[in-house]
């Protein structure tokens, strides 16, 4: 049985390789915080999230991303973990 495959673009290659050096190390000095795994949830609901907008810009825009697009995936993880861990305060 043969599955679909989605055409990505190649210039989402770099910008996803990117953003994966920034999570992993976040994600192990986050886990090793003693607060009692609340950083830790903080960044996970952060990776979540950045994943969720990359596969919905990735599947809207497969072949030609936008202007915004690499930038948003190469740098967009570090503005979306401060926004999570300011709104992380008021929970």
């Amino acid at each position: 049985m043969q599955g679909t495959v989605l055409p990505l673009s190649d210039d989402y290659r770099g910008a996803v390789y990117v953003a994966l050096l920034q999570q992993v190390p976040c994600a192990l000095l986050c886990s090793l915080m003693l607060d009692g795994g609340r950083l830790a949830r903080v960044c996970g609901i952060a990776v979540l999230g950045f994943w969720v907008a990359a596969a919905l810009i990735m599947a809207r825009r497969p072949t030609a991303p936008g202007r915004w697009d690499r930038p948003f995936l190469r740098w967009g993880f570090l503005p979306v973990l401060a926004t999570t861990i300011a709104l992380s305060r008021f929970a």
